[in-house]
């Protein structure tokens, strides 16, 4: 599959020259009759339907470094509670 894909969609409509004003300024610019202006002049549009884009992207829902560093931190958390505990019954058994 190509990495780049432009692809480009025609849309085509016609319609006679829409006044009699700009007939008549056709006529006497080319010097021809409204008649043949009617059927042999065209006006051509080319313009981009819409001036935007999408990119598409894959990226990692969860990456090795992020896994390691959160099992880590909870490694440590429970570590460091489990020594607070048996700190505790130190404390609490000097006590009494």
């Amino acid at each position: 599959t190509p990495c780049n894909l432009t692809r480009y969609n025609k849309e085509l409509s016609m319609v006679k020259i829409p006044s009699k004003t700009s007939a008549k300024y056709l006529e006497k610019k080319f010097n021809k009759s409204e008649k043949y202006i009617s059927e042999n002049i065209l006006v051509l549009d080319i313009f981009f339907e819409a001036l935007n884009y999408e990119t598409i992207e894959q990226k990692k829902a969860y990456e090795v470094a992020a896994l390691l560093g959160d099992i880590g931190g909870q490694m440590g958390l429970f570590i460091g509670a489990s020594i607070l505990t048996i700190l505790e019954l130190f404390d609490y058994m000097y006590e009494v």
